[in-house]
């Protein structure tokens, strides 16, 4: 594991060791946990912008949007119920 010095600002560092009490961890973890999740974000903002490559986007928002606009109340829909819907395939279960 790699040592680090960081310089912040100090009204920043204040601000950060805050966050991190209440979350009941050390500095240092909510550093880490913090990084590791920008980390994460931008590697998976990549990786979707490669597989969207080429995708006619405004039929996909058109069909998220269709999407989103049937949703109700209730239970969450199952894995299977997103991947239908993904598919634009119509709903079996009547949800």
């Amino acid at each position: 594991m790699a040592t680090l010095s960081l310089r912040m600002r100090d009204d920043l560092k204040a601000k950060a060791q805050q966050l991190a009490s209440e979350q009941g961890v050390s500095l240092n973890s909510y550093i880490n946990a913090t990084l590791a999740a920008t980390v994460a974000q931008a590697e998976t903002l990549a990786m979707m912008g490669d597989k969207f490559d080429g995708v006619d986007r405004d039929r996909l928002r058109a069909r998220v949007m269709k999407f989103m606009s049937a949703t109700q109340s209730g239970p969450e829909p199952t894995p299977v119920e997103i991947e239908r819907a993904i598919a634009g395939k119509p709903d079996v279960g009547g949800r």
